[in-house]
Order: structure tokens, then sequence, then C-alpha cells
């Protein structure tokens, strides 16, 4: 009796147990998926984000250049010629210059969000480096037109030593400027390339399942 017993109930508990397994490693499966949906969302989006801001900071070099390496000229000829004869009117050349104004929410952003640390080494690294000339370049503006301006340097006595540090600031400006300019380039190729892999990437799931349903 017992035999007959087992016979029946032990492929039933069998059967049960490999029903429940099954279902936790399909709900297992259906979370790391909609995990990497998710991520893949976030991921899409800052991608979005970092092409428009780095677009936007590119657009404001672009046009800040060429007055800025005007400016410099214009004092290094003037300089060459002793015709900055005051104070007054150096203040009034040197504060015609205008610092770019460039964003880094999309950085901040896809730091915070975490979706910076899912994505490909090679975009991080250009990104990385394209932010950090970025703030070199704030840093710059934010000290080095401070100095220049700064009441103690700005004297008569002083006022040849003022126009020479002025000069030398515009070039550190306008090298930089043109360093982003190429950065900037370099790093909307390299996120334009990261959001066509992305898009081909997440297009392969519809099609698998297609492929799926016809096989069934």
């Amino acid at each position: 009796m017992r035999s007959k017993a087992t016979a029946v109930w032990l492929p039933r508990v069998l059967f049960e147990s490999l029903l429940i397994t099954v279902s936790i490693l399909v709900a297992l499966g259906l979370d790391e998926w909609r995990d990497n949906r998710q991520d893949a969302e976030n991921i899409d989006k800052a991608l979005s984000n970092f092409l428009s801001e780095i677009q936007q900071n590119k657009a404001g070099i672009e046009d800040a250049a060429p007055f800025n390496k005007g400016l410099r000229h214009v004092l290094s000829r003037r300089q060459e010629v002793s015709a900055i004869d005051s104070v007054t009117q150096f203040v009034n050349m040197i504060e015609s210059y205008n610092p770019v104004v460039l964003r880094s929410t999309a950085w901040e952003t896809a730091l915070a969000t975490g979706s910076l640390a899912k994505m490909d080494y090679h975009l991080v690294s250009a990104l990385s480096l394209t932010y950090s000339l970025q703030s070199r370049y704030q840093e710059l503006n934010r000290t080095g037109m401070a100095e220049l301006i700064s009441p103690q340097n700005l004297s008569a006595e002083k006022l040849k030593l003022a126009v020479y540090n002025s000069i030398r600031y515009l070039d550190e400006v306008t090298q930089m400027e043109t360093e982003l300019g190429i950065v900037y380039s370099e790093a909307v190729t390299v996120v334009q390339s990261a959001m066509k892999s992305a898009n081909g990437a997440s297009s392969v799931v519809p099609e698998v399942l297609a492929q799926d349903r016809k096989t069934e």
C-alpha cells in the first residue's frame, strides 16, 4: 500500500516543486529584465542630455572665441606701441571680456543617478576628459579675471605689468578655448556613437521575441 501511495504522490510533489522552482526563476528573470530595461532607459536619457549640453557648450565657446582672440590681439598691439596710458582705459578694455558660462548639469545628474557607472569605459573616459577641461576653463575665468581687476593690481605704477599679465591670461584662455572646441567635437562623436549602439541593442529584443513566437 505504501509503495502505491508513494507512487501516486511523489511525482505530484516533484512536479509541484519543479513548478515552484521555475516560477521563482522566471520571477527573478523578469526582475532582472526590468532592472536592465530601466538602466537602459536611464542611460538613453543621460546620453541625450550629454549630447544637448555638450553641443550648447561648444556653441558658446565658438561664439566667444573670435572676440577673445581679437581682444588679446588689440591688447598686444597697444602694448607694443605703449598706447595704453591709463588704468581706466585698461579696465574698460579688459572688462569687455565676457567669459562663457558652461553647463555641467548632465555630468552631475549622471553621477547622482548612477547612470555614469553603467556606461562604457571609453565613453566615460571621454566625458570625464571633456568636463575636466571645462572645469579648468571655468576656474581660470573665475580666478584669472578676479586677479586682473583686483584694486591692488590697478595702479599707474603697475599698469604695464597689468597689461602684460592680461595678455598672458588671454593667451591661456584662447588656447584653452581652442582645445575645448576640439574636445567638444570629439565628445559629440563619441556620444552619438554610443546612442546608435544603444538603439541598436534595444532593437534586438523585439526581433528575438518575434523569432521565438514564430518558432512556437
